[in-house]
């Protein structure tokens, strides 16, 4: 019977310890998807100098990052530029096919997450799946958290391995 009781208060100590000494991971989303732009969508695209365009010449890109962490971890984070994406969907062919897009970034020193945003509608007639996914390989996302005196928490994120596509025809 000492024995099942020493085992008993032996358990309770470890679980106490496990349960004191465990870092709260970082809860992170990210999305990156690729779709059909809707018929009002693309009566919003401006497409003067196409040679007859179609609503599925374009494509949507949306990019959505989160993180959030305890309320003491001392956060970083890496945002690609406005100006990459642009680079990037350009390079696939050294053609103009970004078309236009937004996007935002809320990153304040101080709460205990960051969000970021970017979508855009780039031009797409001629490419597939392999060259696009391709063209994202220049962009990357870098979280740094800083949990503990002397431990880190640190992901890179490739975008070029997030994108899915969501092949559903809208209307």
């Amino acid at each position: 019977m000492k024995k099942l009781w020493f085992l008993f208060w032996l358990l309770v100590l470890v679980l106490f310890v496990a349960a004191c000494s465990h870092t709260q991971e970082p809860k992170t989303t990210t999305e990156a998807v690729i779709s059909q732009l809707s018929k009002e969508e693309f009566d919003n695209v401006g497409t003067t100098g196409l040679n007859n365009p179609k609503k599925d010449d374009f494509l949507k890109f949306t990019f959505n990052f989160e993180v959030e962490h305890a309320a003491n971890i001392t956060r970083k984070v890496e945002f690609p530029k406005r100006k990459s994406w642009k680079e990037a969907v350009n390079s696939i062919d050294d053609k103009d096919r970004f078309w236009f897009g937004e996007g935002y970034e809320e990153n304040s020193d101080g709460e205990n997450f960051a969000r970021y945003k970017s979508e855009f509608v780039f031009y797409s007639k001629g490419l597939n799946e392999e060259e696009i996914r391709k063209a994202f390989n220049s962009i990357t996302l870098k979280l740094y958290l800083d949990i503990e005196e002397g431990e880190t928490f640190e992901k890179e994120y490739q975008v070029s391995d997030l994108v899915k596509f969501n092949n559903n025809q809208s209307s």
